[in-house]
């Protein structure tokens, strides 16, 4: 589990979390039911940037020197998508249940894909429950066996030990259809009979017999 260092701050405001970004910083928050009360912290952005790029969302937050163990529960950005204006950290115990967004990354080569299918992913994150020991970085579904026509549904994700998968339903989460502009053969159809016309057979039928009476 990936370590970030903090510092505690006693002042709290616009001008001291100014101040705190002008310095190359984050301001941040740790709450939890483990916790007597909320931990105001400063954390460094460069260092929390690559933490984000290579690791998962459970870390140790060092505290002043103590370790504290904690989820990343929501980064909030500026104007710009490398500018992190604020973060906010939930404490957990080790025996406690969390429930957290895991990202779904696709892996394999796809035999749909090989002779001109498109792979559309219909699902980019799932939901989870789990210990803060079982918590994976991500979930990875291998697409080797998808052929065109093939859909893998939240149903059939393989199970990882000790995490429950939370949806609605049962969602698609990747699928490999027909290219662009091409649908998949549909059944010949049946060219309907000509309607018919009230009245016609009675007509040709006197046709036919003024015809023979000339």
């Amino acid at each position: 589990m990936a370590t970030l260092k903090a510092g505690r701050r006693e002042s709290v405001g616009k001008y001291e979390a100014f101040k705190i970004r002008a310095a190359g910083g984050i301001p941040g928050v740790v709450y939890g039911k483990s916790l007597k009360e909320n931990i105001h912290v400063e954390i460094n952005l460069k260092e929390f940037q690559g933490l984000l790029k290579s690791s998962g969302r459970l870390i140790d937050l060092e505290v002043n020197g103590n370790p504290l163990p904690v989820l990343i529960k929501a980064v909030q950005h500026g104007t710009y998508e490398h500018e992190i204006l604020h973060t906010d950290f939930r404490a957990v115990s080790p025996d406690e249940i969390i429930e957290v967004e895991l990202e779904i990354i696709l892996g394999g080569e796809s035999p749909g894909v090989a002779v001109g299918g498109m792979l559309e992913q219909n699902l980019h994150h799932i939901s989870a429950r789990c210990l803060p020991r079982d918590l994976p970085e991500n979930v990875r579904i291998d697409v080797g066996a998808l052929n065109i026509g093939d859909v893998i549904y939240a149903r059939e994700l393989a199970p990882l030990p000790g995490v429950e998968f939370i949806f609605h339903g049962n969602p698609a989460v990747v699928s490999c259809r027909h290219p662009k502009g091409e649908e998949a053969p549909a059944a010949a159809e049946e060219i309907p009979a000509a309607p018919e016309v009230i009245g016609e057979k009675e007509r040709e039928a006197k046709a036919r017999e003024q015809e023979r009476k000339e």
